[in-house]
């Protein structure tokens, strides 16, 4: 096995909290302008449960990246890569060099601040496969490059057959 990995959610996860304590500012102004900050929702303060609602989201945001780095895993071994996805049930797609066919780094601006991205790999028979967030896609893209235009040289242990022709 020459690499090993799953999604990188840590800059995705570090994200989703600056977007939920941006929202919970956003709407607390908003409520604070409005004056209707300490209205009431049954017994509870509406900016409580804005807070709540926030905090909310930032838990299924935070359980859905959790569910992708689990279901997902790459492995990178001398001849193929494996790509596996799923929790309760496995789909396993293996790539040998033979089936290669384009390999394409994709990382978008905050992918090249944080260092990550997705690496595509296409495959002979025009399938994309996918490696995503994955954590300096740069150096993993090399490391693939190199297993897969490794050409295949398979030794035989019997005689040559003689060529036609030459008696031999």
């Amino acid at each position: 096995m020459i690499w090993r990995g799953h999604p990188w959610i840590t800059p995705a996860l570090a994200g989703l909290a600056i977007e939920a304590v941006a929202l919970a500012i956003v709407l607390s102004w908003v409520e604070f302008a409005t004056g209707i900050t300490f209205k009431a929702v049954g017994s509870v303060p509406l900016l409580v449960v804005t807070y709540g609602l926030v905090l909310l989201l930032w838990l299924v945001g935070s359980f859905r990246l959790a569910l992708v780095r689990a279901s997902s895993h790459y492995v990178l071994r001398g001849s193929s890569l494996e790509i596996q996805h799923g929790i309760l049930s496995r789909r396993i797609f293996t790539v040998s060099a033979a089936g290669f066919s384009d390999l394409q780094v994709i990382k978008t601006l905050w992918g090249r601040i944080l260092n990550t991205g997705t690496v595509m790999i296409e495959t002979d028979s025009d399938r994309d496969l996918r490696l995503r967030m994955v954590h300096d896609p740069i150096k993993v893209s090399i490391k693939i490059r190199q297993v897969m235009t490794v050409p295949v040289v398979r030794v035989s242990t019997h005689e040559p057959m003689p060529v036609k022709g030459t008696g031999k």
